[in-house]
């Protein structure tokens, strides 16, 4: 089924590497799971008055990240599947992506108390989704290379080809 989805000329440029609709796919799963405790847990836990630095910090701090991902996913999919969502663009989102969610992740872990209630628990989702981007990141590199290699044979090829 997602075999069809990405356009004829994304599927050139990917080069059989990997199905980036496939991993966009996982990608936005996660991030509106995310997305969803994000919500879940500002809205219950996280302004609990002695685990909180001042009123909506946990929102400020937690929520742009698994919004940013989602809108910028859902456009990427949009481009995959009409257009070409070329590799090194799926590589920069995703570098982008991933050190966000990684930092978000972090902080949100650090800055919130372990024992007295789950204010850090939207922070292992986000943690989760920067393995996810990272692992789309390396496909997309591995796509470049392939690229590269292949652009040059075919020049190689041209020479050789001009030559006799």
């Amino acid at each position: 089924m997602l075999s069809s989805f990405p356009s004829t000329r994304t599927q050139n440029h990917w080069r059989g590497i990997t199905n980036p609709a496939f991993w966009l796919l996982l990608c936005l799963a996660s991030t509106i799971i995310t997305l969803i405790i994000t919500i879940i847990i500002n809205a219950t836990v996280s302004s609990d008055g002695h685990n909180d630095y001042s009123a909506g910090t946990g929102c400020t701090m937690m929520l742009p990240m698994p919004v940013i991902a989602l809108l910028w996913t859902l456009i990427d999919l949009v481009v995959c599947r009409f257009t070409l969502l070329h590799p090194i663009h799926a590589l920069v989102m995703s570098l982008l992506l991933a050190l966000g969610y990684a930092v978000t992740g972090a902080i949100t872990i650090a800055m919130y108390e372990w024992g007295t209630d789950g204010s850090w628990a939207p922070g292992v989702p986000m943690l989760f989704t920067f393995l996810l981007y990272t692992i789309y990141m390396s496909y997309a590199a591995r796509a470049i290379h392939a690229g590269k290699k292949m652009s040059k044979s075919d020049q190689r090829m041209s020479n050789l080809q001009g030559s006799a």
